[in-house]
């Protein structure tokens, strides 16, 4: 199987321009690219400066896995990617107003044309707290953020076309940002790719701008997805073939690539649908009110215990184990009970539903497809206001 750094390899020589131009393997790629531990020390200087300095950090190198490596290996050598300059790297993390792991970085990619690439996800406990608000909050403040920042780089560079691209939840902010620009800026955006990332309540989906944007947004994920089946995604997603196990799919590295596009896959696999339908029972069942009380509860212990990044839980089974369970028993009796049954809800859902995609007659009835703009990738909606009027999941109190 071929991936995008096969792609880096074998197109790596050519530049982006008329002949070869910039495409959705290219911008998964920069997805990539701004997980890279860069400051604004790099702004400036190009990919394969940047690139070349990494490679005699000796922290960085003991931290970095296979797919990185051959990145940063490979970027020196790439005219494609590595005479790109860096215009702006940005890193904020934050636990005050609200929590906030937000990293961007802006590339030039020809004399009329930028690219805003979005990071997802980090080890840090902000993050994933930032990622927990996204259950029970239509918006996040790392949304706002995202869109402040699109704002200043268009106005920076007021005469450039722009992309924007991201992972994970990078993707879900380049989609956002999109959507609440000026039509002015919206105008300016050939497009904005989410690869991998979650989608949107209704409330956001529904507002003018994001219908307006619309044409140009464009989601991939991997047919063994998990966090791209998240949330609701009203926009043209696509389904993309992968021979990785299921979590290992989520990095788009790991994706097949023929020439110069993604191959798509038949259709989402049934273990994603079967977890996308229990996350939904979870939401439908639990009241957002209890969520809004147990995740920050949750957040709140970690911090009192002094746990502030995933690693801390994960280098030794038996401590991680160990200060897991001394987290849980903090919390208060209350808050404990609920999030004890929220977790039962969703192993509960996800035990009866094993068989759903097989004997379920309302999936038979949805043609398979690996392209939602031909017929529905995802059959439940996290919202009811997303079902047809004459879906039976729809109430009459929806319409």
């Amino acid at each position: 199987m071929s991936t995008p750094l096969d792609y880096l390899r074998w197109r790596g020589d050519l530049p982006i321009n008329h002949a070869h131009p910039f495409n959705s393997v290219d911008a998964a790629l920069f997805a990539s690219l701004v997980y890279l531990p860069i400051d604004a020390s790099a702004n400036g200087h190009n990919l394969a400066e940047a690139a070349q300095r990494l490679k005699h950090e000796a922290d960085f190198q003991a931290q970095i896995r296979a797919e990185t490596d051959s990145e940063i290996e490979l970027l020196p050598h790439s005219p494609r990617f590595g005479k790109i300059n860096i215009l702006d790297w940005t890193n904020r993390l934050e636990k005050d107003p609200l929590p906030l792991q937000f990293n961007a970085a802006t590339f030039r990619l020809d004399k009329s044309t930028i690219l805003v690439a979005y990071r997802g996800t980090d080890t840090s406990m902000i993050g994933w707290n930032e990622d927990f608000n996204m259950n029970y909050m239509p918006e996040i403040y790392g949304q706002t953020v995202a869109a402040k920042y699109l704002k200043t780089i268009a106005k920076k560079f007021p005469n450039d076309q722009i992309y924007l691209t991201g992972h994970s939840k990078g993707g879900n902010f380049a989609l956002y940002a999109l959507s609440v620009m000026p039509i002015a800026t919206q105008n300016r955006i050939i497009k904005a790719f989410n690869f991998d990332g979650p989608g949107f309540y209704y409330q956001i989906a529904n507002q003018p701008g994001f219908k307006q944007a619309l044409p140009k947004m464009k989601t991939y994920i991997p047919e063994k997805s998990g966090i791209g089946t998240m949330l609701d995604h009203p926009e043209r997603t696509l389904i993309v073939k992968s021979v990785f196990s299921s979590l290992l799919q989520h990095d788009p590295r790991r994706w097949s690539v023929g020439r110069d596009s993604f191959v798509l896959a038949k259709e989402l696999a049934p273990e994603s649908r079967i977890f996308r339908h229990a996350l939904i029972h979870f939401n439908h069942s639990i009241p957002r009110k209890k969520r809004r009380l147990v995740f920050p509860a949750l957040f709140n212990a970690f911090e009192n215990d002094d746990i502030t990044d995933l690693s801390q839980l994960g280098t030794n089974k038996l401590t991680g184990a160990y200060r897991l369970s001394r987290v849980f028993l903090a919390l208060d009796p209350s808050i404990r009970q609920v999030f004890t049954a929220m977790l039962g809800d969703i192993l509960t859902s996800y035990r009866q539903n094993l068989n759903l995609p097989f004997i379920d007659s309302r999936y038979r009835n949805y043609p398979a497809s690996n392209d939602s703009s031909k017929a529905p990738i995802f059959f439940e909606f996290y919202d009811p206001h997303f079902y047809p009027k004459d879906h039976p999941h729809r109430k009459p109190t929806d319409d």
